[in-house]
Formats: C-alpha cells, sequence, structure tokens
C-alpha cells in the first residue's frame, strides 16, 4: 500500500494516477478527503480524511503501509508557508517513522538562490526531517515548476505544458551540466531551472517510494527524467 499525502492536489492526483496504473493499493488522503480527479482511476485509489498537523487523523491510515509520498506544500504568508512546507511534513516524517513505514518520499523543490522566506525554511527543515529519520530510505525529489494540464475550475483547465514544454526541451539542450552550473548563478540562476511535467515527478515520485535500489537522498531536477523512465521501463 502507497499512502499519498496531498492526493486531492495537482500533483497528488496524479502520484495517485500513476501508482494505481502501475497495480499498487493507493490511499489518497487530504484535508477535505475528497476525490482527487476524474477518471476511472479514481475509483480504484481509496480516499480519506488527514490533517498532517494531526496525526491522530490519519495514523490508522499507516498501519501497514509500504510508503508514504508526501505532496503537501503551498504558499501563503512566510508563517503559512513554514507550517504547510516545513511543520506538516515534518509531522507526516515523524508519524511514519512511528508508526514502522519503511520507505517515505517528499516532494521537495530545486530553490533558486534568490528565493528567501518561509517557503525554503519550511522544505529545508521538511529535508532535514527526512534525512534524520529516513537516513538510507528517505528520498526527497526537487524539481523546479512542475507543469501539466491544471483544472481551475469546472469549466476551465489551463495547459502550462504548451509555455513549459517547449522552455524544457530548450534547457535540456544545454545539457544537465551546463543547466546546472548557469542555475547557480545569483538573481539570473532561475532561468535555468528546467521545468518538469507533472506526470515525470509522479514517475519518480513512485519509483522511489516502491523501488528499494533507490537510495535515500535527493533526486534533483537534473535526475528527475532518469528516474521516471527508470520505473516506466519496470
Amino acid at each position: 500500500k502507497i499512502v499519498v499525502f496531498g492526493g486531492r492536489g495537482f500533483v497528488g492526483s496524479n502520484v495517485c494516477h500513476e501508482a494505481f496504473n502501475a497495480g499498487y493499493s493507493v490511499l489518497g488522503l487530504s484535508r477535505a478527503g475528497e476525490r482527487g480527479g476524474d477518471g476511472r482511476w479514481v475509483d480504484g485509489v481509496s480516499w480519506a480524511r488527514g490533517n498532517a498537523l494531526e496525526p491522530a487523523t490519519y495514523t490508522e491510515h499507516l498501519r501497514g503501509a509500504a510508503a508514504v509520498i508526501s505532496c503537501v506544500g503551498g504558499f501563503g504568508s512566510a508563517e503559512e508557508q513554514l507550517r504547510t512546507n516545513g511543520a506538516a511534513n515534518v509531522a507526516l516524517i515523524e508519524a511514519a517513522k512511528v508508526a514502522g513505514v519503511p520507505r517515505f518520499v517528499f516532494i521537495s523543490a530545486n530553490i533558486p538562490n534568490a528565493l528567501i522566506g518561509g517557503y525554503i525554511r519550511g522544505k529545508a527543515a521538511a529535508e532535514e526531517a527526512l534525512r534524520a529519520h529516513y537516513p538510507g530510505t528517505g528520498v526527497a525529489l526537487r524539481p523546479g515548476v512542475i507543469y501539466g494540464d491544471r483544472a481551475v475550475s469546472t469549466n476551465i483547465t489551463l495547459q502550462l505544458g504548451l509555455v513549459f514544454k517547449p522552455l524544457e526541451m530548450l534547457l535540456q539542450r544545454l545539457g544537465p551540466e551546463t543547466a546546472a552550473r548557469m542555475a547557480a548563478v545569483p538573481l539570473v540562476g532561475a532561468a535555468f531551472v528546467p521545468p518538469v511535467s507533472v506526470e515525470t515527478v509522479a514517475r519518480a515520485a513512485v519509483r522511489a517510494a516502491v523501488d528499494p535500489s533507490v537510495p535515500g537522498g535527493v533526486i534533483d531536477v537534473w535526475e528527475l527524467e532518469a528516474a521516471a523512465q527508470r520505473m516506466g521501463a519496470q
């Protein structure tokens, strides 16, 4: 069983979809407990309510889980970002460890040097907790901008791939080493962090959750596509 926190969101619903299609038993958790999309796959996923900051609302769902994938995160005020990206994920990691869940995958981010505030500190705190509690079996994925078809209402879907897919292909032509060097340049470096499709992130996350050959540590944006391709080959 794979437990996906934030399973109703943009990234989380795609992770649930990918894990179900790969043949795994999937439980999607969110604060509302609502289904995370449309299509036949949704009926094959179990859905439940769970607030990351309130372990009592989800501890029972961790029993017997082979892995947890956390897609919990967001923006807002500095305090909100610290709570959502940091404290919420730290609570999840600690609860999963106590419950005996063997693997944990955290959707982090490749954070440009120019970003400051609660977002970067929150992600960093969650990664630190992951290293402490899951030194060999905890994996942090660090995508840049994640694109895909994103429904903003029942009638409107933003096709973000029309904008970001060409940019991703352009940056791939630079090669990962050159792009990584450019991304490290202060202020302008953010423009060289390649966007990545939500499907790629989902495949890489599921592989990190189920494949014991994936070591603990970080899969950065430059390595995500290769990780996802290996999942597709399984």
